[in-house]
């Protein structure tokens, strides 16, 4: 493979002519930027992405901190994120970081070592722990949380709205005629606080009473747990006659537990969720829910990201933090119904 320095002699040109050329800079001639072209592409010419990390200060190359790429909202967050990275001619490492700090790897430093330009953070199934925390600031470069807010952070964001979402949601059931609205939550992290938030400025708008019974805090995100406290709310002979759901996985999880109660969906009980997952659709019922945009935040975060490493490559912070939240939209399927009439 020919180097910068051949080309320059081929051309004879120097180097920092030859460089101009084929980087697209000014102050070369047209004729003379296309022999420089036409030697490069005869000879299949390669950019050494080293030497011009080294020119520049910058590897064009990006971190994304991804510990779940299976789960399809954070799949589709991804999937927003690489083509803005890869037009503007940027590479990305993907990293799971919890595994990485669990197993007390500096991934940081190895991070640096590679001379990355930035860091996308994507959302984690489990709030921030210290050490996560610690790691993040020693990292002198620019970061973008996206989805889940990181508490006391001063880091860049790009979510949802989540509230507003919420209280969307709650007001369609406040306009079927429901009183009696329950809520399973996940209140470990800030998607799931500025949910319940959204639901409880709905109920409060309203003046409808919210009893503790029936807005369970689930503690893992994983396995049955959501079912069980469906179950054990639904099947009480004391249910209320709708529910909001902190994500599309809880609500299936609570039509099974609706079915396995002997209730109708929508007739005795009605259910939302959030997120508006490929499946959504295709539940029986077919799931009223709040539409995120994944790919759009995963767009936006990238896009902010390189603003923020053309702004400042050092990655110190120069004001108030941006906070840009993705809008939402609320999915009516046939979950949600009337409130049924009082039992005599």
């Amino acid at each position: 493979m020919i180097s910068l320095s051949q080309i320059s002699d081929i051309c004879d040109v120097s180097i920092g002519t030859a460089s101009k050329a084929l980087t697209g800079k000014p102050g070369v001639g047209q004729s003379t930027r296309q022999r420089i072209l036409d030697v490069a592409r005869q000879y299949n010419y390669r950019a050494n992405r080293l030497v011009h990390a080294m020119q520049s200060g910058r590897s064009m190359t990006v971190g994304i901190a991804c510990n779940n790429c299976q789960d399809p909202f954070t799949g589709a967050i991804v999937a927003g994120m690489l083509p803005a990275l890869y037009a503007a001619k940027y590479d990305a490492i993907t990293i799971s970081w919890d595994l990485c700090v669990e197993n007390q790897q500096s991934v940081l430093r190895t991070l640096a070592e590679r001379r990355i330009d930035g860091l996308l953070m994507c959302p984690s199934a489990e709030p921030p722990s210290a050490s996560y925390l610690a790691e993040l600031n020693s990292f002198h470069r620019p970061i973008i949380v996206v989805d889940q807010e990181f508490p006391g952070s001063a880091y860049d964001f790009v979510g949802s709205d989540d509230a507003e979402g919420a209280f969307q949601a709650t007001e369609h059931l406040i306009q079927l005629g429901h009183r009696r609205i329950g809520a399973l939550s996940f209140l470990q992290v800030s998607t799931g606080r500025a949910r319940f938030a959204g639901f409880q400025k709905a109920m409060i708008r309203h003046g409808l009473a919210m009893k503790e019974r029936d807005m369970p805090d689930i503690q893992t995100y994983e396995g049955n747990e959501a079912f069980d406290a469906a179950v054990h709310l639904l099947c009480s002979g004391d249910a209320p006659t709708a529910m909001v759901m902190f994500n599309d996985f809880f609500a299936m999880q609570a039509i099974a537990a609706a079915h396995h109660c002997g209730l109708r969906i929508p007739e005795d009980i009605s259910i939302i969720g959030f997120a508006d997952l490929s499946f959504a659709a295709y539940l029986h019922p077919s799931l009223t829910t709040v539409a995120q945009n994944p790919v759009g935040i995963g767009k936006r975060a990238a896009e902010l990201l390189l603003e923020r490493i053309d702004q400042n490559g050092s990655g110190e912070m120069d004001g108030t933090p941006v906070c840009e939240r993705i809008p939402v939209e609320l999915i009516v399927r046939k979950s949600t119904g009337p409130a049924p009439k009082p039992r005599p």
